[in-house]
């Protein structure tokens, strides 16, 4: 039985027991274990001219430690609602144009220690209304959701992994509002961007996901060129 008064982030244990029940001494009960939790976060904005951009994610995480060990969920969550955060700030970014850099993947914890938690499944959407003239729109939305256990332990990795669900999302979007506009297909690829993978016999490298389809205009790389994932995040910075 756990004797401290912060377990898994509630704040309770037998020093309130004792503090709110004077001269009598309580039964412990057994301690909340957090054994996962979701963020959601979605934000629309007004983008003028009766458009907007709806971008939306969804962070479903589990916690590494043992069975009824203490961590700080407080500072797990905040960090979590912040990757949240930047991943929607990061969509109304790419629709004006700016291009500054937006960490998307998880910060690791501050204090330095293994993290007691791990992204396992994501869900992003992506909502934009397109002012069509005569007072009409269009507005198309898609969604995807992918397991992403394979990357949660590289922060750099779910970054990359991350970037690439938006994209797949941001091409389907393109393509609707262009037929709407009567534009017609723009020719762009709908499924995941394909990630350049090093390959050490001298051979073309393949994309990750099996897949040999010019992404965007462009072939695969070759060989000499590095492969992707060894972006590291920037420092983390508070807003």
């Amino acid at each position: 039985m756990n004797d401290h008064g912060f377990v898994n982030g509630n704040g309770h244990g037998r020093a309130a027991d004792e503090a709110e029940f004077p001269g009598h001494r309580l039964e412990l009960e057994e301690p909340v274990t957090i054994r996962g939790f979701a963020v959601t976060y979605d934000r629309k904005f007004n983008t003028g001219n009766f458009e907007s951009l709806n971008p939306a994610i969804t962070i479903w995480v589990k916690t590494a430690v043992p069975e009824g060990a203490a961590f700080d969920l407080h500072h797990a969550r905040e960090r979590v609602r912040r990757m949240a955060r930047e991943n929607v700030r990061a969509q109304y970014q790419r629709l004006q144009g700016d291009d500054e850099l937006v960490f998307l993947g998880l910060q690791p914890p501050t204090t330095g220690e293994p993290d007691p938690i791990f992204v396992r499944t994501v869900s992003v959407s992506l909502e934009q209304r397109v002012n069509l003239g005569n007072y009409q729109s269009v507005v198309p939305a898609f969604t995807d959701w992918a397991d992403l256990r394979h990357v949660a332990h590289s922060s750099g990795e779910l970054h990359i992994a991350l970037s690439r669900l938006w994209q797949s999302l941001w091409a389907n979007i393109a393509d609707e509002i262009a037929r709407a506009q009567g534009k017609g297909q723009p020719g762009g690829y709908f499924g995941l961007p394909v990630v350049e993978v090093e390959d050490l016999t001298g051979v073309t490298a393949a994309p990750a996901n099996g897949s040999r389809q010019r992404v965007n205009g462009r072939s695969p790389a070759t060989s000499h060129q590095r492969p992707a994932i060894n972006y590291q995040p920037p420092a983390a910075s508070y807003r």
